[in-house]
């Protein structure tokens, strides 16, 4: 399907296998920038591990192997040459459980930008601020900076992790089911967010919650068995899909 967007991160052919076992089957897809991607697909389908090759997490556990390439801006990813620290500057992740450090507020968002060699104050002070600000949590916690990010509920913690993320201001946001361990007034903030991230960064968020995907996301690609069924539009993929699989997954009559 052609479009007029920018492509930010794409497959081709590309295989994932966890020792023996194939787990992401031949995928080739496009992620346009600035734009919300729904990856969809029952448990065990696949989505997660896809969604970790995009930032090679899955180098920190052994006897994993890739074939085929992931492109981001163009350049394969899945080279020796590819700095893995710096790729995840770039496409950040947030995932299931909120994951703040056990350090005060600032700390969390200041601990991403040393690394990235932002050591002076006032400039770390400012992004401070601007990551909270794109994170809609700044307005809650400005006053309370230096307090430890765990006295903040579930919900202000994701929007925490989501700050750091953004703090090292990177293309693209990778989300691994953001809200499934939150009440459905944190779930709406998270999703209110992300519309409006979209503008600055792209994402591609896995979810279990059909409503979510159809809510937020601009395309959805449907997994099932570690293969990519269907990628089109959401608004297609839940009204009038392609594939048979698909539409007994989005209707409820699947398995």
């Amino acid at each position: 399907m052609k479009t007029e967007h920018e492509i930010v991160l794409e497959t081709k052919d590309l295989n994932f296998y966890y020792g023996k076992k194939l787990a992401v089957k031949n995928i080739t897809m496009q992620f346009p920038k600035n734009m919300v991607i729904a990856l969809i697909g029952p448990s065990g389908c696949g989505k997660t591990t896809l969604l970790r090759c995009f930032n090679r997490m899955h180098d920190l556990y052994k006897g994993i192997k890739y074939e085929g390439e992931v492109l981001f801006h163009n350049e394969n990813i899945l080279t020796k040459e590819t700095d893995a620290t710096q790729l995840r500057e770039q496409i950040g992740m947030v995932f299931q459980k909120p994951t703040p450090f056990p350090m005060s507020i600032s700390e969390n968002i200041a601990y991403g930008l040393s690394l990235k060699g932002i050591k002076n104050k006032t400039e770390q002070k400012d992004r401070i601020e601007k990551a909270l600000k794109e994170a809609a949590l700044w307005d809650e916690v400005h006053d309370r900076l230096d307090k430890n990010a765990n006295g903040l509920s579930g919900g202000q913690q994701q929007r925490l992790v989501i700050a750091r993320a953004l703090a090292v201001e990177p293309s693209v946001i990778l989300f691994d089911e953001p809200t499934s361990a939150l009440d459905p007034i944190s779930t709406s903030k998270i999703e209110e967010l992300i519309s409006e991230l979209k503008s600055t960064v792209s994402i591609i968020i896995v979810t279990h919650n059909m409503q979510q995907a159809a809510r937020i996301s601009d395309k959805t690609a449907f997994l099932y068995l570690g293969e990519l069924i269907e990628y089109n539009i959401t608004d297609k993929i839940f009204t009038t899909p392609d594939n048979e699989l698909t539409e007994r997954y989005v209707t409820g009559r699947f398995g």
